[in-house]
C-alpha cells in the first residue's frame, strides 16, 4: 500500500489497512521476541526483576499496582514517591551504556555480588533510588529499525534517505 495509493483516505482508515495487514503476518510478534532478547541481554529485565522485589521487601510497594506505578515511573525517568529521593540517571551522568551504574556490569557490582545480593554492603533503599531501568537506546534503536522494516513491507516510507532508511 504506497502512500500515494489513497490521498483521499482517511487516517483513521489508513492505519486500519496497516494493522490489518500487519495482523496477518508474524512479524510484530518477531520483533517483540527479538527486543525481549536484546533487553534480557542488556541486562534489563533483571534490574525490573530486582527493582519490583526490592520494592515489595523494603514495604515501599504494598501491591502489585503499586510496583508497576513505581517501575514504570522509574523506566520513563519520572520520580514516584516508592523510589525515594531517585534522580533520574540523566542529570547526573551516572549510567553506563546499557543503563546500568558505573562499575558496575548489567547489575553487577564490581565486587561480584548481583544487585540483589543481601551482603553487608548492600543497601537496598540505594539500590532502589540509584538502578537505572530506563531501556537502553540501543535497543530503542533496535526497535525503530526493525519497525520501519516491517513497515516497508507495506508502504513507502516519506523521508527516507539512508540504506536502512534512516535519514541522512
Amino acid at each position: 500500500m504506497p502512500s500515494s495509493a489513497n490521498t483521499s483516505a482517511t487516517p483513521d482508515a489508513l492505519e486500519s489497512d496497516l494493522l490489518t495487514k500487519l495482523a496477518a503476518t508474524s512479524a510484530l510478534e518477531d520483533l517483540q521476541d527479538t527486543l525481549l532478547g536484546s533487553l534480557h541481554r542488556a541486562g534489563w529485565t533483571d534490574r525490573i526483576t530486582s527493582l519490583a522485589t526490592e520494592l515489595l521487601r523494603s514495604g515501599r510497594c504494598e501491591t502489585f499496582d503499586d510496583v508497576m506505578d513505581a517501575v514504570v515511573a522509574s523506566a520513563e525517568g519520572r520520580t514516584h514517591p516508592a523510589l525515594g529521593a531517585k534522580t533520574p540517571a540523566d542529570q547526573n551522568g551516572n549510567t553506563t551504556q546499557n543503563g546500568s551504574k558505573e562499575g558496575a556490569v548489567n547489575g553487577t557490582k564490581k565486587d561480584g555480588k548481583g544487585g540483589n545480593s543481601h551482603s553487608d554492603h548492600y543497601d537496598p533503599l540505594k539500590y532502589i533510588e540509584e538502578v537505572d531501568v530506563r531501556i537502553p537506546d540501543t535497543v530503542v534503536d533496535e526497535g525503530v529499525r526493525g519497525l520501519k522494516d516491517i513497515l516497508r513491507e507495506v508502504v513507502d516510507l516519506e523521508g527516507e534517505g539512508g540504506v536502512n532508511g534512516d535519514k541522512k
